[in-house]
Parts: C-alpha cells; structure tokens; sequence
C-alpha cells in the first residue's frame, strides 16, 4: 500500500473561543491531497488511522473511476412533462 506523504500542520485559531481546539494534519496521497484532525478538546472523535483509511478508500476510489465515461442525461420534453414524470414516480 502506497503510504500517505505529510504535507503540514496548521492550528485553528486559540484565540476563537467558540471554536474547538484541533490540528488540521495536511497529507498528499496517490496525487491528492486530504486533511485529517487531531481534536485536543478532550473528546474522543475518529482516530487519525481510521480517518487516514477513509480518505484513502476515497481517493482510491475516485482514480479507480476517473476514466468512467460520463451519463449523458439529456431530457427534451416540456417541463411540465417532467413534472407529470416525476409526480408518477413519486405516488409510485
């Protein structure tokens, strides 16, 4: 498995009060970049390696598709149509 590279860290601001004290942890991956956060705040939240795992499966997955050929959807009725259409499938 293709490890993550560390890019940064950036704190949030201590002086917002209202704001919860956490890292923002910056990684390049496959190409892409994500950010995980470290929470300081005593709370438990999601680990860093549960995090680190999520983003990855979702960059994964992202290039595993990026060469999908795009849906056209193309609809050239009225839109009053449309409605009518959508209405049907709605009351099922």
């Amino acid at each position: 498995m293709e490890k993550a590279k560390f890019i940064g860290a950036c704190k949030k601001n201590p002086h917002d009060r209202h704001a919860w004290e956490h890292t923002e942890l910056c990684y390049e991956y496959r190409g892409h970049q994500y950010i995980v956060t470290r929470d300081n705040n005593g709370y438990m939240g999601e680990s860093l390696p549960a995090q680190h795992r999520r983003e990855q499966a979702r960059i994964d997955e992202l290039i595993a598709h990026e060469n999908d050929p795009i849906p056209e959807w193309k609809y050239e009725g009225s839109a009053q149509e449309a409605f009518d259409q959508w209405y049907k499938e709605l009351e099922g």
